[in-house]
């Protein structure tokens, strides 16, 4: 038996640590324009800010934001959210483009 002091997760490499890297920077910003779109009422963009949050960063940072916006707003506003298709996701990551913010 390994003592649990002696374990240690793989190095990242230089494209996981820029994903990260990528992630985090996504969600800051997503996150403040959220904000700011619940505080004036702006719902259109709210949803719009949700999206992108699925479509170009992760599950989870869609579920964040949308759960944010629930908080905020309430249960009672309808979400409408839209999944970007499989097939988008792999080309876009395939051809390494992103599109802009």
């Amino acid at each position: 038996m390994v003592p649990a002091g002696t374990l240690r997760e793989p190095a990242k490499t230089l494209r996981e640590k820029g994903a990260d890297s990528f992630h985090a920077a996504l969600a800051a910003v997503l996150a403040a324009g959220l904000e700011d779109a619940l505080q004036t009422g702006d719902h259109p963009r709210a949803i719009s800010l949700i999206n992108r949050g699925f479509a170009e960063g992760t599950p989870q940072l869609g579920c964040d934001l949308l759960c944010r916006a629930i908080q905020v707003v309430g249960a009672a506003r309808t979400w409408t959210v839209q999944l970007a298709p499989l097939t988008s996701v792999r080309q876009r990551s395939a051809s390494g483009a992103s599109p802009g913010l």
